[in-house]
């Protein structure tokens, strides 16, 4: 066996953990792209001759010098950008709060009435520091989306007084459509309830560093306690929020 076939295996490994979430119906961005790019390293670890005879035609041509080189430094720039935001992505899980504030549970997808399984384990997050704090109050965030009965919101709240929170310790936030309106409208209620701007932010890990950031632009001040997140799935949703962090960040768009 050639010394190269060893990159296979963690090519292999990368791409199984890409394609295996489609079998659970979670099909987006992140396992698309991260698929397309183990299997181009895939190829061209099998086939390096015919990836470098490729390279060398391109580059005869001027067009080709310029097109392989521009893409070499957005390939570069990708590269440390995604570094950039996983260091981010991973400061943010491990900023965990000092002091009990009010929770902001972030919505997920609703299958009619009752939470998927991503948002149950949010919910099961909040259920523990809820019990743990028995002061703090929690805000659940989440409109009404598609193949949903009801708004997010009110199926978080209705799980939580199901598994023992009072009623009076929930707020509900029924009218966001994302993120950036999850925090958005989230902050006019603890403003609203006089609940000051401190905030505990549960979502998925993943998610925690960007909605960190929205919630700065809501004029929040927050900390992270994460739920847990499927392994197989990491890989998955830690690139789509690359993504997200670009169009955010880069392309300013929320």
């Amino acid at each position: 066996m050639r010394f190269r076939y060893l990159f296979l295996i963690p090519e292999l490994v990368l791409l199984f953990f890409f394609l295996a979430p489609i079998y659970k119906r979670i099909c987006n961005p992140g396992n698309l792209g991260g698929a397309l790019v183990c299997l181009l390293l895939i190829f061209i670890t099998v086939f390096p001759q015919k990836f470098a005879h490729l390279i060398a035609q391109l580059w005869q041509h001027l067009a080709g010098k310029i097109g392989l080189s521009v893409l070499s430094v957005c390939i570069a720039a990708g590269l440390i950008f995604c570094t950039a935001m996983s260091v981010q992505m991973a400061r943010t899980i491990a900023s965990q709060p000092e002091q009990p504030h009010t929770v902001i549970v972030l919505g997920c997808k609703v299958r009619g009435t009752r939470p998927s399984a991503m948002l149950t384990r949010r919910l099961e997050a909040a259920l523990s520091y809820l019990e743990a704090h028995p002061e703090v109050q929690c805000i659940t965030s989440g409109g009404q989306g598609a193949g949903e009965d009801i708004p997010e919101g009110q199926a978080m709240k209705t799980w939580l007084v199901e598994h023992g929170i009072a009623e009076s310790r929930i707020l509900v936030e029924d009218q966001s459509k994302d993120t950036e309106e999850n925090l958005k409208f989230s902050a006019a209620i603890l403003a609203e309830q006089g609940l000051g701007n401190q905030a505990v932010i549960i979502t998925d890990g993943f998610h925690e560093y960007r909605a960190s950031l929205l919630a700065k632009q809501a004029d929040l001040e927050t900390w992270a306690y994460s739920a847990y997140t499927k392994p197989l799935y990491v890989p998955t949703y830690w690139v789509r929020e690359w993504m997200a962090l670009f169009e955010l960040i880069v392309l300013h768009h929320g």
